[in-house]
Formats: C-alpha cells, sequence, structure tokens
C-alpha cells in the first residue's frame, strides 16, 4: 500500500512524472502492482502531453495483470483516450468493461463529447438512464457534457431539459453546471438567457466569462463583447481571441491593438488562436503588413489561421498572393474547407485568375468533398464576367443548385459593368427586372449602362419605369469607427 500511496500522492500534487517513476521502480523490483497504484498512474500519464503513449503502456501492464474489466481503471483508461483523442480506443475499453457504474458511464459520454461525437455522446446518456436509472445517476460533469454536446448541436429544447435536470438533482449553483449552462444558451443563440445564468453566479472562474464572452461574439453581439471585457477580472489568456474576433467584426482596429497590447503585457506568445485571431482582425482592417508579420511568425498555423490570411489578401487586392499561400497550405497537408474555397476563389476573381478559379471550383467537390454554396458560385460567376466570359458564367448559374437566390444574377451584372460590356449588361439588367421587378439594383444598374454609352432617352425611360412601378432605390449608407 506504500507504493500505491506513493504514486497517488504525487498525482494529487500534479507531479506526474515522479508518479511515473515510483511505478516504474515499484515494477522494476518485482512488487505486484495492484489496482490502486495502476489507476493512479494511468491518471498521470493523462497529464503528460505524449499523445498517450506511456497510457498506452499501462494498459498493457493492466491487461498483464489481470484487471483488464476493473471498473475503476477501465475508466480511469477511458478518460486518458478521451483526452488524447483516440475516442475508438476509449468505447472500446468500456465495450470490454462488462460490470459498468455511473462513471465508466460519464467517462465514456465525456470522451464522445470531447472528440465532437455530440450525437453518439447524447445517445450513450439517453442509454444510460434507460438501463438503471436509479443506480446510474449522473454527476455535475455527465451533466457539463450533455450540456456542450447539446450547445454544439444548436439543440435548445434538450439543452432545456438537461437544465431542468440539473435543478431536480439539486445540482445548481456551481461552477462547472452553471459555466456549461452559460455556453449552451449562448451557442443556441439565446444570450439573453445565457446572461441570466450568468448573472446569477455567486462565483464565476474564466471558463464562465469567456463562455458568456464566446455567446455573444457567436452572435454578433461584438459591443455586449468589448463591453464584458471590461468589467472582466482577472483576464484570461484565451480571453483575448474571442474579444480580438470581436473587433475583427466591427472592424475596430485602434480597439483590436488596445487588446494586443493587453495580450502582450499579460504575457501572452504563440497562442495559435489569439494569433490567428489577430491575423483576421489586422486583414479585415486593412493592415495587411502587420497580418503578413504575424502570419509568417506564428510557430503552429490552424486552419483558421490560413483561412484568414487567404480571406484577408484577398480582400485587400493581393490575389496572387492568396493563391500562393492556398498551395502552400496544400503542400503542408492541411485540408481546405468551405471558407478556405471562399477566399482562394475571391483571389483569383479579384486577380483574374480564369484557369486557377475554374480548377479551385471544380477541386472542390470531386477531391476534398466540399459542395459548393452561394458564396462559390457567385465568386465563379464573378470571375468569368470580369473575364468576358459571359455565356459560360450564365451556363454555370443555371447548371447551379441555388440559380434561383437573388445574388447570382447582380454578380454577373456587377462584372459585366466592370469590364465594360454593356451589351452583355443590358442582356443580363433585363433579365433581372424580369425574374425580380422589386428589386432597385437592377433598374439602376441599366439606367447606369444607358448612361455610359449615351443612351440618355433609355436612361430616362427605366425612371420612369421605376416611379409606375413604385421601386424605390435605397440611399446608400456609409460607417466609420
Amino acid at each position: 500500500m506504500t507504493w500505491a500511496s506513493m504514486v497517488t500522492g504525487f498525482v494529487k500534487e500534479g507531479r506526474n512524472w515522479e508518479a511515473i517513476r515510483v511505478l516504474r521502480e515499484m515494477m522494476r523490483g518485482g512488487v505486484r502492482v495492484n489496482p490502486f497504484a495502476l489507476s493512479a498512474a494511468v491518471k498521470a500519464a493523462i497529464g503528460v502531453s505524449d499523445e498517450g503513449i506511456i497510457g498506452r503502456c499501462f494498459h498493457g501492464v493492466v491487461w498483464g495483470n489481470g484487471f483488464g474489466e476493473n471498473v475503476v481503471i477501465g475508466s480511469v483508461l477511458i478518460d486518458m483516450y478521451g483526452k488524447n483523442g483516440y475516442v475508438g480506443d476509449a468505447r472500446k475499453v468500456f465495450d470490454e468493461t462488462l460490470e459498468r457504474d455511473a462513471v465508466c458511464w460519464s467517462s465514456v459520454v465525456s470522451a464522445l463529447v470531447r472528440n465532437d461525437r455530440f450525437e453518439e455522446g447524447l445517445g450513450m446518456f439517453w442509454v444510460m438512464q434507460r438501463r438503471d436509472r436509479e443506480r446510474l445517476v449522473p454527476d455535475r460533469y455527465t451533466y457539463g457534457s450533455l450540456l456542450t454536446a447539446c450547445g454544439n448541436l444548436g439543440r435548445l429544447r434538450q439543452g432545456r431539459e438537461v437544465n431542468a435536470r440539473l435543478v431536480i438533482a439539486g445540482l445548481t449553483g456551481n461552477v462547472v453546471t452553471e459555466s456549461s449552462l452559460v455556453d449552451m444558451y449562448g451557442k443556441c443563440g439565446r444570450t439573453g438567457e445565457s446572461r441570466r445564468v450568468f448573472d446569477r453566479m455567486q462565483n464565476k472562474n474564466p471558463v464562465t466569462w469567456c463562455a458568456l464572452l464566446g455567446g455573444y461574439c457567436q452572435n454578433g453581439e461584438f459591443e455586449s463583447v468589448l463591453k464584458l471585457f471590461r468589467e472582466m477580472e482577472p483576464r484570461d489568456l484565451y480571453s483575448f481571441g474571442t474579444v480580438l474576433r470581436a473587433c475583427a467584426g466591427l472592424a475596430a482596429v485602434e480597439q483590436g491593438k488596445e487588446v494586443h497590447c493587453q495580450y502582450l503585457r499579460k504575457g501572452g506568445w504563440k497562442d495559435v488562436i489569439v494569433e490567428s485571431a489577430l491575423v483576421d482582425l489586422y486583414a479585415k482592417s486593412g493592415h495587411v503588413n502587420y497580418a503578413r508579420r504575424i502570419f509568417h511568425q506564428m510557430t503552429a498555423k490552424n486552419l483558421i489561421s490560413w483561412n484568414s490570411m487567404i480571406c484577408g489578401l484577398a480582400q485587400n487586392g493581393h490575389g496572387e498572393e492568396a493563391v500562393n499561400i492556398y498551395n502552400r497550405m496544400i503542400e503542408e497537408g492541411i485540408k481546405p474547407e468551405y471558407i478556405t474555397f471562399v477566399g482562394v476563389l475571391f483571389a483569383c476573381s479579384h486577380a483574374g485568375l480564369v484557369d486557377h478559379g475554374r480548377k479551385y471550383f471544380h477541386s472542390m467537390n470531386e477531391k476534398y468533398g466540399v459542395k459548393p454554396g452561394i458564396e462559390h458560385f457567385n465568386c465563379m460567376v464573378d470571375l468569368l464576367g470580369r473575364a468576358g466570359l459571359v455565356e459560360e458564367a450564365e451556363d454555370l448559374i443555371q447548371k447551379a443548385d441555388c440559380k434561383d437566390v437573388a445574388s447570382l444574377w447582380p454578380a454577373l451584372l456587377g462584372s459585366c459593368i466592370t469590364c465594360r460590356n454593356f451589351t452583355a449588361a443590358e442582356q443580363v439588367a433585363k433579365s433581372m427586372i424580369e425574374h425580380d421587378p422589386e428589386n432597385h439594383l437592377s433598374y439602376v444598374h441599366l439606367t447606369n449602362v444607358y448612361k455610359a454609352v449615351g443612351r440618355w432617352n433609355d436612361a430616362i425611360k427605366i425612371r420612369e419605369l421605376m416611379k409606375r412601378r413604385g421601386v424605390d432605390k435605397m440611399p446608400g449608407r456609409s460607417w466609420v469607427e
């Protein structure tokens, strides 16, 4: 028992490597390991950043000593595999554990949710409840996982049901479940309910604050993000990424710079989430050099980092550089997704890279399994229209699943006007007026086309047609930070 106590003691103090060393000495000395020492050693392996290698070794020791069906060790192994991303192995350990208690069920639900298997995690919970509701009583961590799953799936009704279960079980009032409720309501678009839960909490930790900040940001309430951040004390480093995204959403570069300085003063450095948000902020605000410098200095990049740089370059007229960044991303083995293709096709459109645009558009579904959406078709129509390939653009619109979406034809009309193909522009504008006689842009563009070629009488007739039909031109607006 002395050896097991030493291992357990080191784990409780967070001295994981020392706990592992003690177990090794125990085994080398010929001392038979017991379940308590092994479960503590697996917990130590969870706290070691080695992608589960040591944990797998201990799993072998577990089986070698005949503890493969021990429910306590099984629960810890499930937790270890789940936290290292090996959800299949976690599920296998669960299936091999014959006598499962509530902790074992909670561990597998948590492992599934942590690895984005939200549907499966919820399903496992309901199976747990059907098996033995009296014996298998969920704890606050199980409910926290369920609320995370409901939030990410947008299941407001199920989330409220879990909330009701929390109240019945008497598990409200603790920071774990209340923070999960704040997160769930925010992700389901109910920021008001999220704020009410937040305000009634007696104790708040950084996770609570970040959950509410994230909810506001996800729902486009960027001003609320900045206001809440000013109230937050102490400020967690993770929160800076959310606040910088809000600054990017408002194009509030000066406030973004202030947040950037605060992040550096707190000792923040080399955080991929924050640095990706900085790239996005500076690129959207037109400070491409700042965005470029941060991007190239990043030691680790995720898909958001690449997308931010590609889209930022494309929006600021650096189309060819955006395409080069995209190609570099592919070379490094990063799989592009929906937003990536919006950025690279936008870059091709404004740089006139017709062949590249065609290639990337066709590769979306054929190579990467990404179904083109309205944004991608808009970019392609604009690209082909700017290149004077109006017939190809019209053919693309007719073949699109979203051909009835109103924004496709204006994209073609705008590109025709940009490349001064007034004959094609006239045809497209007339087609738009026929399909959508209430849209003022069709009349305005057709009027401008007639003015550009000196057909003043026709321009006056279109203006009169607008008046007869009661179509009003929407006034232009500008916005300044």
